[in-house]
């Protein structure tokens, strides 16, 4: 059974919700049709005048087991195709995570800093067997596709959207919650020693970092709430996904 990564980006439009919920809704479906789900992480890319984007420039990338890749890849495909928002510029990029060159990952760590092109995503992926498909308007989602990509190989950029049992954390839970759905606890400037029943306010929002091709979940002190609440925080004006609450 293989492990595939499924990049997308550039689903939505202004008044449509953003790419990081498409790719929910697409891995849920995976699920559904019998496929094994490892989470979805959101991926931020470099952000320029001179390049073309919705909200927030950022990608979003599928990681699950399938036995039958050929057919898996279609329904892919089919599905962003036909939820995607009206206007909007498509990519998507399915890849096996065990062949992933190395030019593949330097090309997506420089988009997140640089501009670069569609030519020379569509050479990178064509080197590297890698599927790369533009979906409609201008295919300008093909960039972020490939390297959302490239980062989740890397194992050590992003951030987990989506994760079996990680939305269905919500107020205070002790860390074995965490340890449950394979996410590890780190504990930032620990002055205080975590207690053996340490408990976590959620803030109603968990999304642990890619770190070491692993979800890791930085957690800081908080006096006036008497816990561990997440070093990360959603911010005003989205879903915290890169999407538009």
């Amino acid at each position: 059974m293989a492990i595939l990564l499924i990049g997308i980006d550039d689903t939505d439009n202004q008044s449509n919700p953003g790419t990081g919920r498409l790719a929910r809704r697409l891995s849920d479906e995976c699920a559904r049709r019998g496929m094994s789900p490892l989470g979805v992480t959101r991926h931020q890319f470099h952000i320029d005048p001179a390049i073309p984007y919705t909200s927030h420039n950022s990608g979003a990338c599928i990681a699950l087991e399938s036995e039958d890749e050929i057919n898996s890849a279609k329904f892919m495909y089919d599905f962003v195709a036909g939820n995607c928002a009206n206007g909007s510029d498509p990519g998507v990029c399915i890849a096996k995570a065990s062949k992933m060159p190395d030019y593949i990952i330097e090309f997506a760590q420089r988009a997140t800093q640089q501009v670069v092109t569609m030519p020379e995503a569509y050479w990178l992926a064509e080197r590297a067997s890698i599927a790369l498909r533009g979906l409609g308007g201008t295919d300008q989602g093909v960039i972020g596709a490939l390297g959302s990509v490239g980062l989740r190989a890397s194992g050590s950029n992003g951030r987990f959207i989506d994760l079996p049992g990680l939305r269905e954390l919500q107020g205070c839970v002790d860390a074995a919650a965490f340890d449950r759905i394979g996410v590890m606890v780190e504990y930032d400037r620990c002055e205080r020693a975590p207690a053996a029943n340490r408990r976590c306010e959620t803030l109603g929002w968990v999304r642990p970092r890619l770190l070491g091709g692993k979800p890791v979940l930085p957690l800081e002190w908080c006096e006036q709430r008497n816990a561990w609440v997440p070093l990360d925080r959603k911010k005003a004006g989205s879903d915290g996904d890169g999407s538009r609450a």
